[in-house]
């Protein structure tokens, strides 16, 4: 973890909350009269009145949100025994449990998609527990937006007393109705992602001056999609650079610029064990040819991260941890309350164990 990104970040989130506040100040009943208000100076609140109509078509759908939230429950604790097992060294599982934080470890392009990714889950969120708790018979009184500190939010105001006198069946779907709707949309985000990934190739994002690709004249934007007539994998590139002997090797390039597919045959050095480019996944050539390179990277990413944060939403969500909607549908569920806290209590400590560094 970079110490200046930390410090640029905090420095960038304190000048803006800061404007925040002073401009919020000198316009406040404007805000207010407009439903924007501003809470402990870092948590502005938009919030307006919204008519949520019923629709038989989304009760009956709404069922649908207990298979998903099951999956979603399964993955959850899937995932952590599985980080567990390969942090304890029982065994290498490959999986990993981590925090994302915007401006710490998701810098960049990458935060602008993140960003995006998080208003579509949160809006897709809040607007499924409306609509499935409405057409259910409970009321809703409205909608709204939230900024957390730099955490970027949606909410649905139920109302608080008809909730609790609502049926058990009512309570549960609208419940797993908002975890329900990310995973569903992240599932569907995977299967469009299958024919705009290319399963090989791979996109020059950067060239360091004075490398063999800077001499070879390899470019930002070019994809290299075989070498030696093999398609190029991390892998297969590894395997020869990596050779201690002077090889010739072809490469066989897209050049998006003019839609041309070239062959760049170079010697690589016995001494020479890096390209010097650095490299992403490659959008598939009929999405480049359509789009152009800049569009079909931007259609992969945010798609890459609508599918990452939906999913992610809806896991932890759907989690029994006290105050996400599957604590909530343990304590709905489970009436006895010893038992609904203890498994409250499991999961967080599982959850922070796995979390911990």
């Amino acid at each position: 973890m970079n110490v200046d990104s930390i410090y640029n970040f905090v420095l960038a989130l304190t000048s803006f909350w800061i404007l925040v506040n002073i401009i919020y100040v000198s316009k406040k009943e404007w805000f207010n009269s407009k439903g924007i208000k501003l809470y402990y100076g870092v948590v502005l609140v938009y919030k307006k009145p919204y008519e949520v109509k019923p629709s038989r078509i989304i009760s009956k759908v709404s069922y649908l949100s207990i298979p998903f939230a099951l999956i979603g429950v399964y993955m959850f604790y899937s995932a952590m025994i599985m980080s567990l097992i390969s942090k304890f060294g029982i065994m290498k599982t490959g999986v990993t449990v981590r925090l994302l934080i915007p401006g710490i470890n998701i810098t960049g392009v990458f935060l602008l998609y993140f960003s995006a990714a998080v208003v579509i889950a949160a809006a897709i969120h809040e607007f499924a527990h409306a609509y499935v708790a409405r057409s259910h018979g409970i009321p809703v009184k409205g909608l709204g937006f939230a900024l957390i500190l730099f955490i970027p939010i949606a909410f649905t105001e139920i109302d608080e007393e008809s909730f609790p006198k609502a049926s058990r069946k009512a309570r549960i779907l609208t419940l797993s109705a908002g975890p329900a709707s990310n995973i569903a949309l992240a599932l569907i985000f995977m299967a469009l992602l299958i024919p705009l990934v290319s399963p090989y190739g791979y996109v020059i994002t950067n060239v360091i001056n004075n490398s063999l690709a800077d001499h070879i004249g390899l470019k930002p934007g070019y994809i290299i999609l075989k070498i030696n007539g093999t398609q190029a994998t991390l892998q297969t590139l590894h395997s020869y650079l990596s050779l201690n002997k002077t090889t010739t090797l072809i490469l066989t390039v897209f050049i998006p610029q003019n839609n041309s597919i070239v062959n760049i045959t170079f010697v690589k050095p016995s001494s020479t064990h890096l390209l010097g480019v650095y490299l992403q996944a490659s959008p598939s050539l009929w999405l480049v040819k359509l789009v152009g390179i800049n569009m079909a990277e931007f259609i992969v990413g945010l798609s890459q991260w609508i599918y990452l944060v939906n999913m992610s939403l809806g896991i932890i969500n759907i989690a029994p941890l006290f105050i996400t909607d599957g604590g909530r549908i343990i304590y709905d569920t489970i009436k006895n309350k010893t038992i609904s806290h203890a498994i409250n209590i499991l999961t967080l400590f599982i959850l922070v164990l796995a979390l911990a560094p």
